[in-house]
């Protein structure tokens, strides 16, 4: 029986053999350009794609290409249908043995310092892969653009986001007229982290009719304090839950919170994480949902 090493190394060998040049020396057909500026090119659209990103899995699905994924993270819960997937293990730090048993020509990684060393594995190992960062907006129209070449899909690629800035553009007519109201949105605790500048939920932010009291803030989630709270005294206190991890807990029950205006008003309000944290094809509905948590007049009646 082979070995744990010489096992990769076979696996890995006939993943870089089948990325051999195509009968006839044809060059690449398709070359695109990651987040980390690195030149990726293909013969053919590939089609066994493990997808360690959640939002870029629900890209595929959204694209109509769910039929080329052979594997996606434990974190990967969304459309329906992505159950059936085989799971390998975390988005980040990823068990590279059980991605290279799913045999892919393709992989979707996370582009950031804490995901080197996998992204330096897959290299190493000749496994094609591709690296995004969705902190902005524009970021998703880039990454859906990169996709939809990469998978012979430019025209399916050109309807989402044509279809995603149409949402968002009615999230804006919605609340066009509305009060801006300022809020602070509630990402963790203790201690407290935010929302800056450079993070989509910023822009989601304006989108919804509110203003983020940290936009003056670059990074995407800083982490900040108390007294800078107190001082900025936002109108609104959003704080997201997920049905996976839970949250921070409810802000007006931290005992030195009690006495900020959006507490003691009763404008703390609770959104769903799981639909929010997620830069994918569904950033229209989280605009929505944003909107209706921080002016909830908006929010459709109960029946």
């Amino acid at each position: 029986m082979l070995g744990r090493s010489s096992r990769l190394l076979a696996v890995a060998l006939g993943v870089c053999l089948s990325q051999a040049a195509p009968p006839g020396g044809l060059l690449a057909q398709i070359a695109v350009e990651d987040d980390l500026g690195r030149r990726v090119e293909f013969a053919k659209p590939p089609c066994r794609i493990v997808s360690l990103i959640p939002a870029a899995t629900e890209i595929v699905f959204a694209l109509g290409a769910q039929h080329c994924l052979v594997g996606r993270s434990i974190y990967d819960d969304h459309p329906a249908g992505v159950e059936s997937i085989p799971e390998v293990g975390q988005a980040i730090g990823a068990n590279v043995e059980r991605v290279l048993d799913r045999e892919p020509d393709l992989v979707l990684l996370v582009a950031g310092s804490d995901n080197a060393r996998t992204v330096e594995q897959f290299q190493r190992l000749g496994v094609p892969s591709l690296l995004f960062r969705l902190n902005r907006l524009s970021e998703l129209r880039a990454t859906i653009a990169r996709l939809g070449a990469v998978l012979g899909r430019r025209g399916a690629a050109d309807s989402l986001s044509r279809a995603i800035d149409a949402q968002l553009q009615s999230v804006r007519e919605r609340t066009r007229d509305l009060e801006r109201l300022t809020v602070y949105y509630d990402i963790a605790y203790p201690p407290p982290i935010t929302i800056g500048a450079g993070s989509y939920l910023d822009a989601l932010l304006e989108i919804a009719g509110g203003r983020n009291v940290f936009h003056d803030m670059s990074a995407p989630s800083p982490t900040v304090n108390l007294e800078a709270i107190v001082v900025r005294d936002p109108d609104v206190i959003v704080y997201p839950v997920s049905r996976a991890w839970g949250g921070a807990g409810h802000p007006g029950e931290r005992p030195l919170w009690k006495g900020l205006r959006a507490v003691t008003s009763g404008n703390v309000r609770r959104v769903d994480a799981d639909l929010l944290h997620r830069l994918g094809p569904r950033v229209g509905d989280a605009a929505r949902h944003l909107a209706e948590a921080i002016h909830p007049e908006l929010a459709p009646e109960a029946p």
